[in-house]
């Protein structure tokens, strides 16, 4: 449950519902996790500008707002299908300028089926898309009104925030190779096929979390990025993730 609070830490957004602590402890404890967390969390908000109080999601500026034009697939950018290598701007194509940084209408989102979703819009073109199989995990939001939910498809993770009738979703998390990035990448390629698709404006969290974000900034924690779990030389898991907790 990744909430807009102005001081959540970059801990705390790990701990909430970073996709590591999915995979590592299951959806379930995620949740019973977001109590603890939040109290300290709700209280930070509340005590520094009322941003602890309920409200709808609101994007950041990187991203603009949630487009209610947007259908979340029509009217969208041609990657190709999941895991289709052909597209020009997608499967290890460099960034055009070489700098390594990400895109934010060509990187962030995923394409289904031919059907690009551009991140934090409404989810229900997405889940359409995805299918019907899935699991609901769901909590009070903290912040907004209404409940943060996950999505789970087996493998594939869809996380939401409520924004008045309708759930924005700011994360993927994909643990199979079932989808791709707009660049051709999914989990089992190599760490050497991710540099060739992304360049070398990257950096480390921890030992084995390569992230590339649209800022190219370091460690900046109010970035959207694209975040790759590397094992043994090889992706072993990868987040498409907008902010929503940082300002």
């Amino acid at each position: 449950m990744i909430l807009r609070m102005n001081k959540l830490t970059r801990f705390s957004r790990t701990v909430i519902l970073s996709s590591r602590t999915i995979l590592r402890y299951g959806v379930f404890s995620v949740f019973m996790l977001c109590c603890v967390t939040l109290a300290f969390g709700c209280a930070a908000g509340d005590s520094n500008n009322g941003s602890g109080t309920g409200g709808s999601a609101e994007p950041m500026e990187q991203g603009g707002a949630p487009n209610d034009d947007n259908d979340g697939g029509e009217n969208a950018d041609s990657t190709g299908s999941a895991g289709n290598t052909d597209s020009s701007d997608s499967a290890g194509a460099s960034p055009d300028d070489g700098s390594g940084m990400l895109d934010m209408g060509k990187d962030m989102g995923i394409s289904v089926g031919g059907q690009w979703f551009p991140i934090w819009q409404d989810v229900s073109g997405l889940l359409q898309a995805c299918g019907d199989d899935y699991e609901l995990s769901s909590a009070p939001s903290c912040v907004f009104e209404g409940e943060d939910k996950v999505f789970d498809f087996g493998g594939v993770f869809v996380l939401t925030n409520p924004d008045g009738d309708r759930d924005i979703w700011f994360s993927i998390y994909l643990e199979n190779d079932l989808l791709s990035t707009s660049r051709g990448i999914k989990v089992g390629n190599s760490l050497e096929e991710v540099f060739d698709a992304y360049g070398d404006r990257f950096y480390w969290e921890g030992d084995s979390i390569l992230t590339y974000s649209i800022s190219g900034i370091d460690g900046d924690a109010a970035s959207p990025c694209i975040q790759f779990t590397i094992m043994d030389e090889l992706v072993a898991a990868i987040e498409i993730y907008y902010p929503t907790n940082v300002t």
